[in-house]
């Protein structure tokens, strides 16, 4: 697997979800960090196959909606 680059908006990303210090689902990625849905959640993807991030669908989503998918920055080992 190829390295994972590293662009604005990717640490854009990763500094909302690490700012936050909990879990966010993606919608309020998307406002923490102003960039358009069509740059978030491909960028939550690529993070996710990175292992860079952990990623958990909503275990009791709300009546009339998907349930949320939420987000979480991994925690980085020691060397």
């Amino acid at each position: 697997m190829s390295g994972l680059r590293m662009t604005t908006p990717t640490r854009m990303v990763l500094q909302a979800l690490h700012a936050a210090q909990q879990p966010l689902y993606g919608l309020e990625i998307v406002q923490a960090t102003g960039l358009g849905t069509g740059t978030v959640y491909p960028i939550l993807h690529r993070l996710e196959q990175h292992g860079r991030v952990h990623a958990a669908d909503e275990t009791d989503p709300h009546p009339g909606r998907p349930a949320r998918r939420y987000y979480q920055p991994t925690p980085r080992e020691e060397s």
